[in-house]
């Protein structure tokens, strides 16, 4: 089964949930890892975790989400929920410098807080990064990261570039570092995503939903949920001319090998799924 390794199911109001969890199943998705983007959005996250077998958590603060630096107080929370057997990765922390983002040395130095808090429990770091097109904050956005990542050595960590929507040279620098590249359903629309779909290599692709209430979209059918990952999936197998069962089995083989002893219990969760399932 695929697992969803990035998404904000618990965004949703409490009574979405069960009917978000059964359509991804229906779909194919036997796991989901949903973020948390504050300390208290992270608890939520992994309450969540703790009631859902298919639902998995991250933990971290968003870079759009600082109000300050990340404070001890703050570190010494997270750091505390990232004990949970439920937490899978450090997520979501990042850079972002898009105009009225927070102070860019509030994003380096929580960033490199965090970084420092995925190692203390060994956990892969699942990073936000704005990077599409060249102008000025896009690029000191991808110089940003690129500096904190080899400065902490996160790649020894493991990890991904979640919601990943930039060019085949910065995937190339990514990847270099240790970590994979993680496609959603941008990768239907912007074509500048296509090189790097397609060079990829096979043990270093993620796929992901980045699912949260679109509450901007009024039909609520259109929301995008964990059940859209095939659509993720069917175009990467075309652009990589593979079949969809190869994408499913390589995104949900690097999934379990980047979150190391922690993956067995999400492949445990796969298992006890597909033994339901009809034959």
């Amino acid at each position: 089964m695929y697992i969803d390794t990035h998404a904000h199911i618990h965004q949703h109001d409490p009574s979405e949930t069960d009917g978000i969890i059964s359509r991804a199943v229906a779909a194919g998705v036997g796991a989901i890892i949903t973020a948390g983007t504050t300390v208290e959005d992270s608890r939520i996250a992994v309450d969540m975790a703790e009631k859902y077998p298919q639902v998995f958590a991250g933990v971290g603060v968003h870079p759009t989400d600082l109000q300050h630096s990340l404070t001890r107080e703050d570190l010494a929370a997270l750091s505390e929920l990232a004990k949970s057997p439920e937490v899978m990765v450090m997520s979501e922390i990042g850079i972002d410098h898009q105009d009225r983002s927070p102070n860019e040395e509030w994003q380096a130095e929580s960033f490199h807080s965090q970084i420092g808090i995925a190692r203390a429990h060994s956990l892969p770091v699942v990073f936000h990064i704005r990077e599409q097109g060249d102008d000025y904050d896009a690029r000191s956005a991808r110089d940003a990261t690129l500096s904190i990542l080899k400065e902490s050595n996160a790649g020894e960590l493991g990890g991904t570039a979640h919601y990943f929507q930039g060019r085949w040279d910065f995937a190339k620098e990514l990847l270099d570092l240790g970590f994979h590249i993680s496609f959603a359903k941008t990768l239907l629309r912007i074509s500048d995503l296509t090189e790097t779909a397609e060079k990829t290599p096979d043990d270093r692709i993620l796929i992901e939903t980045d699912a949260y209430p679109q509450i901007f979209k009024k039909n609520r059918d259109k929301w995008t949920e964990p059940r859209d990952i095939p659509l993720v999936a069917n175009k990467l197998a075309s652009l990589r001319g593979v079949s969809v069962d190869t994408i499913q089995q390589l995104a949900t083989e690097n999934t379990l090998r980047m979150l190391g002893d922690r993956g067995e219990q999400v492949r445990s969760a796969l298992a006890a799924l597909e033994s339901q399932m009809p034959q």
